[in-house]
């Protein structure tokens, strides 16, 4: 009888395209790649609900651009009626256009109401005019307490 010294060989494949070529020399693999742009939207291409007729309203009681943004992007964080008459104290007190009797008319309140995105509850009008009378209050309030040093 012959022998044949053979040896033993255990493949063990998990997944994946594999190919067992025990006669190869070479074995070539080509990738054909095409590149296409992503589907989802840059973090700031996301749509907002407030229009441009939206911002140029607002922007009338504002004097620079930046401050304008800058308070949009505030009155959208707001997720209660209290922050957002915080917010709001917070424009009045920096904005010379601004004073106590405006803030709390209706007609401003209502140029606020398409920032407000994320405030769920206690978007009414009496609602926010109570919380920025409130915020402007404990703020004059603040500013009046003399300081212990």
């Amino acid at each position: 009888m012959e022998e044949k010294n053979a040896s033993n060989v255990h493949i063990n494949i998990y997944g994946g395209t594999n190919q067992i070529l025990p006669n190869a020399t070479k074995a070539e693999q080509h990738f054909y790649y095409r590149a296409e742009q992503p589907e989802t939207p840059a973090p700031d291409a996301q749509p907002r609900p407030w229009t441009e007729d939206d911002k140029r309203r607002l922007s009338l009681y504002l004097e620079k651009e930046e401050s304008l943004q800058a308070y949009i992007a505030t009155l959208a964080a707001c997720t209660t009626a209290q922050q957002a008459g915080e917010a709001v104290a917070e424009m009045c007190a920096n904005e010379p256009k601004m004073d106590s009797e405006l803030i709390v008319k209706e007609k401003f309140i209502r140029l606020l109401l398409p920032f407000l995105v994320r405030l769920e509850k206690g978007k009414g009008i009496d609602n926010l005019r109570v919380n920025i009378n409130n915020a402007w209050l404990g703020r004059k309030r603040q500013l009046r307490k003399p300081t212990i040093g």
